[in-house]
């Protein structure tokens, strides 16, 4: 279902549940006339407002105009004696309108601008969807680089001239192409013009070649290549160039948490951006956020300004007070978007406020941009600077936490132990270059062979912690056994020279452990048993071996 249709649907179920709205806010009018209190007075100006939010997103414009006046005297009212009676019959008289419209006429379609059917926020692809071309008349060659791609857990196909590769790239178009410029069927002036299209239509290409004069790259630049490799391309660092130029280290979407009392809002806000790429969590109660912060880990906060119980600025308050969203970005909804709710908003803690009434995609542009920093903020804090993987605190958070839903829910998560073998030998007789290079492969390899679900941390130096919930012993140890054998079989280069490096594991289970903390020591001592017995080989609990 298209965003238009959505709000279409989203719309008519709000005039279905119109009357209904209005006769409530007009018995709380008649229970303020009784008996006349600064509570029961905020309650009804709420509703009001509400309202008014409500009408300016699905179009309503007569309802707009009543219930303008409406707030704009109320408001007057807040922080005032109780009124005279003209001012009753005034108000009397606005509601008895309001009432009244219920039936007259259909509403101005809500504006919904062009520029929402180009989404200005794109989600990565899962990593697995991913397809590389090889294009190497080499067959040695060719065959040597798609082995190697295949063993990180790319989905790679070789092709020995330009012409086959056409025929399936017309049928299902790659992602990526490794382009040889020397090829039987095809000169380097028409591989280079055809480069140049499939760069225009967002299919990367990069250059592998056994020239790399100036005049060759030159032509490459002007051919607008993502990438230029000479032969032999060193792997790691070809592997770590496609995961950039694919924006592969996204594992999600954009976050928001969206939290308004109106059930129609927090739907047609919801709607409108998930159909811009972006997941979002849209909760109609306060109460319901920290519960739900267990679960999801939002880039950016929204929150309706004026809620019953617990308005958006307490709520931004509570936020701010929570060490983990320190500096998340928190944007504040309302129709009253004067200066003075501005700078209240501010002073709460959080970012901006934006209008009810503004523009779909200029809406969309704010939230996608803050969300986007809210997410950079939370990746630095969280992520190790050189493998991009989380670090030791922020790993153990996420083990932590999957342990604690699995026990709960009686479902099983595997906390893996991960160490290079003899890695400071690799770095005493490569150098710390050739050292990292082991690492950034390593954590190239995890990023790409295990699920976007799963959790993988540097736990410091050479030991990392993987995190897999809900996966079923056999298929968990089948699956890590799996990374271990690739990687035994990458090909590292520093300074000409060619090695590989093992890894050692230690698995353990959460129905194994009573307490998070005996699963770290299991685990630890199933990995040194690892490497007492030879390294290079998983150690899981007895009765998992069987």
């Amino acid at each position: 279902m298209s965003f238009e249709d959505s709000l279409e649907q989203l719309k008519r179920q709000f005039l279905h549940a119109l009357p209904d709205k209005k006769k409530q806010i007009i018995t709380l009018w008649i229970s303020l006339r009784k008996n006349w209190n600064a509570h029961m007075l905020s309650a009804v100006y709420r509703e009001v407002h509400n309202l008014k939010g409500s009408s300016e997103t699905f179009g309503l414009s007569d309802t707009k105009q009543i219930v303008d006046k409406l707030e704009l005297q109320l408001k007057g009212l807040l922080n005032a004696p109780a009124p005279e009676l003209p001012t009753i019959k005034g108000l009397d008289t606005l509601f008895h309108q309001l009432l009244q419209n219920n039936m007259r006429g259909q509403p101005s379609p809500p504006v919904v601008e062009a520029q929402m059917q180009q989404s200005p926020y794109k989600p990565a692809k899962a990593r697995h969807d991913h397809h590389i071309a090889i294009i190497e008349d080499d067959g040695n060659v060719g065959a040597m680089i798609t082995k190697q791609l295949r063993e990180f857990g790319f989905s790679v196909q070789h092709f020995l001239n330009f012409t086959s590769f056409l025929v399936v790239q017309n049928e299902t178009p790659f992602d990526l192409i490794l382009l040889d410029l020397i090829l039987p069927d095809w000169t380097e002036e028409a591989l280079f013009e055809a480069a140049t299209e499939f760069e225009k239509n967002n299919t990367r290409v990069f250059v592998l070649s056994s020239r790399g004069d100036f005049d060759m790259r030159l032509l490459a630049i002007r051919a607008n290549v993502s990438e230029y490799f000479v032969k032999p391309a060193e792997t790691t660092l070809l592997v770590r160039k496609i995961h950039q130029s694919l924006k592969m280290s996204e594992k999600q979407p954009l976050k928001v948490l969206l939290v308004d009392d109106q059930q129609s809002m927090v739907d047609y806000f919801s709607s409108l951006l998930r159909s811009h790429g972006l997941m979002v969590k849209g909760l109609s109660s306060a109460e319901q956020v920290l519960p739900a912060l267990e679960q999801f880990e939002p880039d950016l906060f929204i929150f309706d300004l004026y809620m019953p119980e617990v308005n958006g600025l307490e709520l931004a308050k509570m936020i701010r007070q929570l060490d983990k969203y320190t500096s998340s970005p928190i944007l504040v909804l309302s129709s009253d978007d004067t200066m003075q709710n501005k700078v209240s908003i501010i002073q709460a803690g959080s970012d901006d406020l934006i209008s009810k009434q503004t523009a779909p995609s200029l809406f969309v542009a704010q939230v996608i941009s803050r969300a986007q920093r809210g997410h950079d903020i939370r990746s630095s804090a969280s992520r190790d600077s050189l493998t991009g993987l989380l670090n030791h605190t922020q790993i153990l958070v996420a083990a932590r936490r999957c342990y604690n839903v699995a026990k709960r829910i009686n479902s099983q998560v595997c906390i893996a132990m991960f160490d290079l073998d003899h890695f400071k030998k690799v770095n005493d007789t490569y150098g710390h270059a050739g050292g990292d290079k082991v690492l950034l492969a390593f954590a190239h390899l995890l990023q790409q062979s295990l699920r976007q679900t799963d959790f993988t941390g540097r736990y410091g130096g050479e030991e990392f912690m993987l995190v897999l919930p809900d996966m079923q012993k056999p298929l968990a140890i089948a699956k890590l056994n799996a990374i271990r054998e690739s990687f035994s079989h990458i090909v590292f280069v520093e300074d000409g020279v060619e090695f590989k490096v093992t890894l050692s594991g230690g698995l353990v289970f959460s129905d194994e452990c009573e307490e998070f903390q005996d699963c770290l020591l299991l685990a630890d001592k199933h990995l040194y048993e690892a490497k007492r017995l030879g390294r290079n080989q998983l150690v899981v609990s007895p009765s998992e071996q069987d």
